[in-house]
């Protein structure tokens, strides 16, 4: 397990792929099986290879990605479905932050997967800012970690999550970015 940083804050990766490595991450969280998770991938080609993506969720994108927008579509059919959400979605983050670009270029270079992108906090806890105040969260737990890339403070706000079906957009987390500013894209 990795944590390494976004433009945001700091975040958790494990192969999106590999439902054992899902199962470690959620264990490392405290957070119930059975829910889906982000994940960090280069560019909208790596969103079309998963996910359907629509002229709108097109439009956010150009505006917002690479930044602090969660991009959430419809699966592509061939998904397994657990690794979606219940209502047949995949979450995609493309982070503006130049770690976290490298990291998943040589990610999906070595393993042809995104890596999770969710954030490095005990599931209902609050986000914390560095490496060390997150180990310190995690306590015992925290030795599940394998590796981190510390890139100092990180103390913005989480990303704005953004879900795109039927043609429509629903703002499912206000965060860095605001409604206003999406709809004015619209």
């Amino acid at each position: 397990m990795l944590l390494y940083p976004t433009e945001t804050i700091y975040a958790l990766g494990v192969n999106a792929l590999l439902e054992a490595e899902i199962a470690e991450l959620f264990r490392l969280k405290g957070r119930a099986e059975g829910k889906s998770v982000s994940w960090l991938v280069r560019d909208m080609a790596d969103v079309e290879r998963w996910g359907v993506v629509i002229e709108l969720a097109v439009k956010i994108a150009e505006q917002f990605l690479p930044g602090p927008l969660t991009l959430v579509v419809p699966a592509r059919d061939g998904v397994p479905h657990w690794l979606t959400a219940s209502d047949g979605t995949l979450s995609f983050r493309i982070s503006s932050d130049p770690m976290a670009q490298q990291l998943i270029a040589d990610f999906m270079a070595e393993h042809n997967a995104p890596l999770t992108c969710t954030s490095a906090n005990v599931s209902g806890q609050a986000t914390l800012s560095t490496p060390a105040e997150i180990f310190n969260q995690f306590g015992e737990r925290a030795s599940m970690i394998e590796r981190v890339i510390d890139d100092g403070p990180r103390a913005g706000a989480a990303s704005t999550v953004v879900k795109i079906a039927g043609n429509e957009m629903t703002i499912l987390r206000q965060g860095t970015i605001s409604e206003a500013v999406l709809r004015e894209v619209l």
